[in-house]
Order: structure tokens, then sequence, then C-alpha cells
């Protein structure tokens, strides 16, 4: 069966946007499509399409294997917040010229990280293995200079008991041979999320945004300094952090946006600091933020009430208006649904 297009991820100077053509290995096209429009004009300026091998993840009905691939997949799991679209974004360099995948062995179970450019090659970065134990990569996710595949396995300490696991990269060039970063609790549904581009830290967390100056790390609620040394964060070290209950993003180096009940506002990190008067007028709308411009001054945000989905772009300043995205004209690539995944 072959689902219909689960979302389009739009890039925003850029800005972006990601879609899946289709889930179903039986879809003759299958894997997301990335559109960018000039976010002064608003034209339509760009066009890729990532085709998926046949043995990549895409919908799972189990938490593991997981990949970011399946909240733009699986049909009950829209990018529900600015933490799956950061998820989203990790599965591509900066020029969106490869994207990061898991795929299984229907035979032995045993699944590879590698990717994919836009010309459809498939490289897989585990490779064939050794006599042992059967590789068991997920969350796979690209370094942004496109330097390394990053992602997590699991560690067995008996045969087919897994207590913990670690978070590792492969890079590109040379053997590809994994080099170990971090060792962590379970992943759970935790994302692998790569903020930063020279080098790229590797979050795991629900979300994680890197404040423009490069020197703070916003993820799953907490604020705190970026660690001097090492390129994976745990939740254990999110945790150590100060917890400001806000996880859409920073609006420049010492404010970020809340939700705030569904009509957002901006929040000074500052230690006993409330966040600021709504942004958008009263509503009974579920609203989740997606992507922040590079100025901190606009965003986009998705609004769901009932069966209907749509997207706005919204001032950060309170009190705004926001403007729905009409999925027409230059927006019509966006199709039905649609995850902003950058701003820039």
């Amino acid at each position: 069966m072959v689902d219909t297009p689960r979302a389009t991820a739009a890039l925003l100077s850029l800005v972006l946007a990601a879609s899946l053509v289709a889930c179903s290995s039986a879809g003759e096209e299958r894997g997301p499509g990335v559109d960018g429009w000039n976010p002064q004009s608003w034209k339509h300026l760009a066009h890729a399409q990532f085709q998926l091998p046949d043995t990549a993840i895409a919908e799972s009905d189990k938490a593991t294997p997981n990949t970011a691939v399946r909240q733009l997949c699986e049909p009950d799991e829209l990018p529900a917040d600015a933490g799956d679209v950061a998820a989203i974004r990790s599965l591509f360099d900066q020029d969106f010229t490869k994207m990061a995948v898991v795929t299984q062995d229907p035979q032995t179970a045993a699944t590879h990280v590698g990717y994919v450019d836009r010309a459809g090659k498939f490289t897989d970065l585990t490779g064939n293995e050794d006599f042992g134990n059967t590789p068991h990569e997920h969350n796979a996710a690209f370094s942004r200079d496109g330097s390394a595949v990053w992602f997590t396995y699991e560690v067995t300490d008996q045969p087919g008991i897994s207590t913990k696991d670690r978070v590792a990269s492969r890079a590109l060039a040379g053997d590809h041979k994994a080099v170990d970063q971090l060792e962590i609790g379970m992943v759970g549904e935790s994302n692998l999320i790569m903020v930063g581009r020279a080098p790229s830290r590797a979050v795991v967390d629900s979300s994680a945004f890197l404040s423009p100056d490069g020197k703070r790390l916003l993820a799953g609620g907490y604020v705190l300094d970026v660690p001097a040394e090492g390129q994976g964060v745990g939740r254990d070290l999110v945790e150590k952090g100060r917890y400001i209950s806000c996880d859409g993003g920073w609006l420049d180096n010492d404010t970020v946006l809340c939700s705030a009940d569904g009509r957002f506002a901006a929040l000074d990190i500052a230690s006993g600091a409330k966040p600021g008067a709504p942004i958008v007028p009263s509503n009974d709308y579920d609203n989740h933020a997606m992507v922040i411009s590079p100025d901190g001054q606009r965003f986009a945000f998705l609004s769901e009430k009932g069966a209907a989905t749509d997207y706005y772009l919204c001032d950060t300043t309170p009190g705004s208006t926001p403007q729905k995205v009409e999925r027409t004209g230059e927006f019509s690539a966006l199709g039905d649904t649609a995850a902003f995944i950058e701003w820039r």
C-alpha cells in the first residue's frame, strides 16, 4: 500500500520544507523532497528529491529501529513541534546534497546507517559485518559539513539483552570505521539532533537548539552552557542545566520562544524571568512552533484544529497577526502537509 504524501520539508533566504512522496516500498518514488523559498518574495527557488532504498526504514510499529524519517512518514505522526523539526533537519547535510538513512536487512534484522544522494545512490557506511554481534544502528543524522553520519547503537551485555546505548559516528571518507563519542542511557523516544556547523555536536533529547553565538544550548526545556569538550551531549548532561520549560528555539542569544498555551511568548533566559506578552491572539487551535528566522523577528508554526492543518508565518512581537500560508501558487509544492525545517 502506498501512503499519501506525509509532509513537505520547507527551507525558509531560503526557507526550507521537507515532504515525503510515499512511505511504502511499493511506491515508484519513495523518499522526501525538500523545497526552498525566498522569504522576502516567497518565490519558489529550489527543489531536491531523495530516493530511499527499498530497505530503508520509513515506517515501523515498534520503537526500534528508529529514524527521523518516520516523523515525516507515519500516518498519525505529523511533526508536532520544533524538536521533531530539528530531528528531521538533522537528516540532511548543510546544502541538502545528502540524506542520512537507516536500513534493515529483512532476513537478519541487522540495521545499518548510510546515506543517499540526490542522484539516488545509496552508500552503506556500516558495511557487511564480520562474524559476531549483529549491528543495530539507529537514528542516523548528518553532521552539517557532510563529513560524517552520526547514530546511536545498542550495547549488548548478554545475548539479546541491551541495557544502554552509545552515540558514534562514521566518516564518509576512509574505511567508515565507527568512532565512539558518548555513552548514554536508553535512547527511548529521544531524538539524535545535530547542532552547529564546525564542529557539529550531537544532542540526544526531545529537542535541541544552539544559540546564535554558539555559547548556549536549549534542549528538552533546559538551558545550559555548551560543554567545552566533547561533541556529544546526553540527557544526563542536559539535566544539569536550568529548566525553563520552553523549547521553541532561540530568538536571540538571551531569549527563547515558548509555546505559552498556543499563543507563544518570548522568554529572557535570565533566572527568575517570566514570559512576555502573548504573540498571537487568543485562539482554540493546537499550535506548534517550527522554525525561527535568523534575525529572530519572524517564525513559522503549525496549527491544528480537528482534522484541519494549516501553516502560518508570524512576527515575534506581542500582539502580532499570523499570516496563513496558502498552499497555492508558489506554495503549491507544499502539498497538504509540511514540515518547515530551516529558515536561513
